[in-house]
């Protein structure tokens, strides 16, 4: 196959919406230009609903948290990051949804409309997940295949057997994961890599509660708990803190949870959390 290796056929596998090469891909007949027009026009009415969501809701919580912490002399509380994790669940989970069907949904189709790309299965429906597994296997269809060829038969080819190609697969996207958020805030924190590794506990939790309760629809409760009432919020707050405080010299998070002064509530060593406050 030689002739496939062609700089046009590497150009196509780089635009086209996938991360698993093949000899040859499906293609569809014609670039439908009416379906084109259709993914513009929703890209647009989503980008306009998150950013109005994001401006209207996330940042002014996200500033209020930073003006109780100054008014508390940068006191930490678990109260205080419960109070705002909750203000910022229900729109999170609004915003997660809509980056979600705007880019699997609408962007990659768009793309796949004009290469005339056939295999379009970008995602399936992981919103009726039984199983954390479950979600990670079907949320990210392009990932997945990647991860599955390249990462999961690679370790098991290796011995690692399924617990530890699991285990494999898991620890490379938590540190994918958290240099996607390191890089662009210019600081390395642990919280979505502890996060994903946290993934590992949530899956046999929850295949236990399938096997528990057969039929029921226990895990997908605990997914839904954890991603958008848990997770996320919890996440956005972490990295909003941690951000002001890298910025202004003071004391962050993990820095306190490695001195051992988190629980119950934690006073920065640090109180003068300095004037970057007020810029987010």
């Amino acid at each position: 196959h030689n002739s496939n290796v062609t700089l046009w056929n590497i150009y196509y596998f780089w635009l086209a919406p996938t991360l698993t090469y093949q000899i040859a891909f499906p293609r569809s007949p014609r670039v439908r230009l009416w379906k084109l027009f259709g993914y513009c026009f929703r890209i647009l009415v989503v980008l306009t609903i998150f950013g109005f969501l994001s401006a209207q809701i996330v940042t002014p919580n996200l500033q209020k948290l930073i003006k109780e912490l100054e008014a508390n002399h940068g006191e930490y509380s678990f109260h205080v990051l419960a109070k705002y994790g909750l203000k910022l669940c229900i729109v999170n989970t609004g915003l997660w949804l809509l980056m979600f069907y705007g880019y699997f949904h609408c962007y990659l189709n768009l793309w796949g409309e004009l290469l005339r790309f056939g295999d379009r299965v970008f995602y399936r429906d992981w919103w009726n997940s039984k199983d954390v597994s479950s979600y990670w296997r079907l949320w990210n269809m392009p990932v997945h295949f990647w991860l599955v060829r390249h990462v999961y038969f690679p370790a098991l080819r290796l011995g690692c057997g399924k617990q530890g190609a699991t285990f494999v697969v898991f620890l490379l996207s938590a540190v994918v994961h958290e240099l996607l958020i390191s890089v662009p805030f210019h600081m390395l924190r642990p919280w979505s890599f502890l996060g994903m590794l946290m993934q590992i506990p949530l899956v046999m939790l929850t295949k236990t509660l399938v096997k528990m309760f057969p039929g029921s629809s226990m895990g997908n409760i605990v997914f839904w708990i954890t991603f958008c009432i848990v997770g996320q919020p919890t996440a956005i707050l972490l990295y909003t803190v941690d951000f002001q405080v890298e910025k202004s010299g003071g004391v962050g998070l993990w820095e306190e949870v490695c001195t051992r002064r988190w629980w119950g509530s934690v006073v920065c060593t640090n109180t003068t959390m300095g004037e970057g406050y007020d810029e987010l």
